[in-house]
């Protein structure tokens, strides 16, 4: 092989110092400029964070405001009793007051299994048809409004007189309750 010439050489001691700045470049610069943009990206999530944080902070007191109203209007959805027995009981005693309200003769009523967190009565009255509007409307437009479940009509002596004046009427309806807070 002959020798290089002095241009050759210089040529190959310059691309040598190029691939020298490449691989310091790759193996040194480019790393630390990565970190430098990383950590600017975390900075810039955390500054969003920080944002949506404060924004939370600061919504506090009408969030609080909001549950202290949520609290005071429990009473509008559910049914407040010291438990499942006397809410059970409270809801047949509406049922009998629109009944009688409507002047419909009660016959008696009993408590109907219900979901959790729920309580459902039946009661049996004596209706005519007008009566028996006038009774689901009332227990239905209540607070908390029940919903009722069952309505079984008898008109039995439609038969014998040809028109039914009064029915045997057995409404079901639930609603559902809490726990009343100490007073």
């Amino acid at each position: 092989m002959r020798a290089m010439s002095p241009r050759e050489a210089r040529l190959v001691a310059v691309l040598g110092l190029v691939a020298a700045l490449a691989l310091i470049d790759v193996a040194v610069v480019q790393p630390i400029v990565d970190g430098f943009a990383a950590r600017a990206e975390a900075r810039r999530a955390l500054a969003v964070q920080y944002l949506a944080n404060d924004r939370v902070i600061a919504a506090i007191p009408r969030l609080a405001r909001a549950a202290r109203a949520a609290t005071a209007r429990a009473g509008d959805f559910a049914l407040a009793a010291p438990d499942a027995g006397s809410a059970s009981e409270a809801l047949r005693e509406r049922m009998q007051a629109a009944i009688t309200a409507a002047g419909g003769d009660f016959r008696g009523g009993d408590d109907v299994p219900a979901a959790d967190g729920r309580v459902a009565a039946r009661i049996a009255a004596r209706l005519s048809g007008a009566q028996l509007g006038s009774v689901i409307a009332r227990i239905e437009n209540g607070t908390p409004s029940p919903i009722i479940t069952g309505v079984t009509v008898s008109a039995g002596d439609a038969l014998v007189t040809g028109h039914a004046a009064t029915m045997d009427v057995t409404l079901e309806a639930q609603v559902p309750w809490h726990v009343a807070a100490a007073r």
